[in-house]
């Protein structure tokens, strides 16, 4: 009995060891991998910011009445508010953001002054070097003022804003973009019959 008590405390002893010994060598596999990535480590910022602002110029089209084509002119003027929420590397601090969302102050309007008014949020991806793709999704009110216009905006009330872009940065402070846009009732808002397109170059630039 004895001598089976003593070969039970040593395959203890001897299992605890192997134990310890596997734990020691999954820390240290960890610690290699978490080493080898920990350069690629990102991080989520809230930054105060610049304020920006960007100028959109556009031919737009009733959705409605589509076979009209694109007509000159629609014009958005977008305003970034001095903050930004972005996805950065820890430790490369020359590098561009990987994604940014800002939130945008949206006047848009057409040349017969059928105007929209409303804020949005902006979320940017970098796709390659000094390019972000963004979708940029808002609530405005839109205001009539010349009812015989066909440009899409016909009921006063609120609408969604809807802007895809492809910005490239030029400078620091300056970028040119390609912009889709559009402008609806959607389902939240039936009884809005504003359906308007637009499709425009943009420039963006800090103030």
């Amino acid at each position: 009995m004895k001598k089976l008590q003593k070969n039970s405390v040593v395959l203890s002893l001897i299992l605890l060891m192997v134990l310890d010994a596997g734990a020691q060598l999954r820390k240290k596999l960890l610690d290699s991998l978490n080493a080898v990535a920990e350069p690629h480590r990102g991080t989520f910022q809230l930054y105060i910011i610049r304020p920006a602002a960007e100028i959109v110029v556009s031919g737009y089209r009733n959705r409605d009445n589509a076979v009209q084509g694109f007509r000159p002119f629609a014009f958005s003027y977008f305003f970034y508010l001095p903050f930004q929420y972005d996805l950065s590397y820890v430790h490369i601090k020359a590098k561009e953001k990987l994604i940014k969302l800002n939130t945008v102050f949206i006047v848009h309007h057409s040349t017969y002054f059928n105007y929209a008014l409303g804020l949005g949020e902006r979320l940017s991806f970098l796709i390659i070097k000094h390019t972000y793709f963004s979708y940029q999704g808002g609530l405005a009110w839109c205001e009539v003022v010349n009812k015989k216009a066909n440009d899409g905006i016909h009921s006063m009330g609120f609408s969604f804003h809807h802007t895809f872009s492809l910005n490239y940065t030029c400078t620091q402070r300056f970028q040119m973009s390609l912009n889709v846009s559009h402008i609806s009732g959607g389902n939240l808002f039936p009884k809005m019959n504003n359906n308007q397109d637009a499709v425009g170059v943009g420039a963006f630039f800090k103030l």
